[in-house]
């Protein structure tokens, strides 16, 4: 048995620093929380992983009743399969001969899914399997209102025939992403949900009265999940992505999401506090990303984030608040999908213990 890592069992106050923390407390809270509100609403869990690119972390969701992973990209599903996992869906077209071969190839071990939204790219997709000596699993993408890939409903049953007819294909069913509705407000978003279960039950009945069954619906992301789960009008979807919530972030807080702990963090230093009332911690955005928004400051209270350079968070502290040099705080990212990816492993920690290290496998995983 491999040595534990040196930061094991270390509390996270001494790590060097910038280091990537999970809290293991509120990372399980929210998986059951979601796990369990999925049990409810009698739709099966698959929580996408392109945020938290860790097969440790995923072993967890699966723990808590998540029936398979999602993934963005064929690195990041080799990366789940070379950590366990063993049933994961690419919610994407995987399109080119490297591609595909690649997926196919994982298929051998695995079980496989993927999106495809047309003729080519089933044809494509079945003779890297036969290439291969595998099966791939297929879901009809459905544009349910984002308009960025899919077709429409009524364009589905032709592709749905196609992948049940094609050599080493089989047709799982359909899936749909509400990319659109995320940053609506409540009300708004809700109707818009609604709108896009409604192009998947078209698209279902689409192929249903061309004679191809459809058991399987798969959509759905952590700013709508809630309406997914208790507002699905003609029961729709049978499958939820949503997985990001798991590790909470201020987009999501944004987002509406309810119920959820904040679970990632980092944990920085003050470098500098020479022009006082702003001062300088060691987490830029190379190690926060940058591209939604600012980290808040949490603890301590009386600081706030006001910009990021490459290795530098700019915080202006209020004038009652002292501060020195080494100073610890932690910094909740704004979106954990560019924070993630910007590092390679993450301490998860138990009240402030580190427990274990994660490696990011998938840290980098590009195509």
């Amino acid at each position: 048995m491999p040595d534990p890592h040196p930061a094991v069992g270390l509390p996270v106050e001494q790590l060097d620093t910038p280091a990537l923390l999970v809290d293991l407390d509120a990372l399980e809270h929210n998986a059951g929380l979601m796990a369990s509100r999925c049990r409810d609403a009698g739709i099966a869990w698959r929580p996408h992983v392109k945020a938290c690119k860790t097969p440790a972390l995923a072993r967890i969701l699966l723990d808590a009743g998540a029936v398979g992973v999602t993934c963005a990209k064929v690195s990041e599903a080799e990366a789940m399969a070379d950590g366990g996992i063993g049933d994961i869906l690419i919610a994407n077209e995987i399109v080119g001969e490297v591609k595909t071969a690649r997926a196919a190839r994982l298929a051998r071990a695995s079980t496989l899914a993927v999106a495809a939204d047309s003729e080519v790219n089933l044809r494509q997709i079945s003779a890297a399997a036969v290439e291969a000596g595998s099966t791939i699993e297929v879901l009809i993408d459905i544009d349910v209102g984002l308009h960025r890939c899919g077709v429409a409903p009524e364009a589905a049953p032709e592709l749905a025939r196609l992948a049940q007819d094609l050599p080493n294909l089989e047709l799982r069913g359909l899936m749909g992403y509400e990319g659109h509705v995320m940053h609506l407000d409540p009300e708004t978003k809700e109707r818009e949900t609604a709108a896009s279960a409604s192009i998947i039950g078209q698209a279902r009945r689409a192929c249903e009265a061309a004679g191809i069954p459809i058991s399987h619906a798969s959509g759905g992301g952590s700013g709508n999940y809630r309406f997914v789960l208790q507002h699905d009008p003609r029961g729709a979807w049978t499958e939820l992505q949503a997985g990001g919530a798991v590790l909470m972030d201020l987009t999501y807080e944004e987002m509406g999401v309810q119920g959820h702990l904040r679970a990632l963090a980092i944990t920085a230093q003050l470098v500098s506090v020479a022009n006082y009332p702003m001062v300088a911690a060691d987490a830029g955005w190379k190690t926060t990303g940058r591209h939604t928004g600012l980290p808040a400051v949490v603890p301590p209270r009386g600081m706030e984030c006001r910009g990021l350079s490459a290795e530098h968070a700019h915080l202006e502290v209020d004038e009652w608040r002292e501060v020195e040099v080494g100073e610890r705080i932690r910094l909740v990212p704004h979106y954990s999908d560019s924070t993630i990816l910007l590092h390679r492993e993450i301490h998860a920690h138990r009240r402030g213990i580190v427990e274990q290290v994660w490696p990011i496998t998938a840290a980098g995983a590009l195509r």
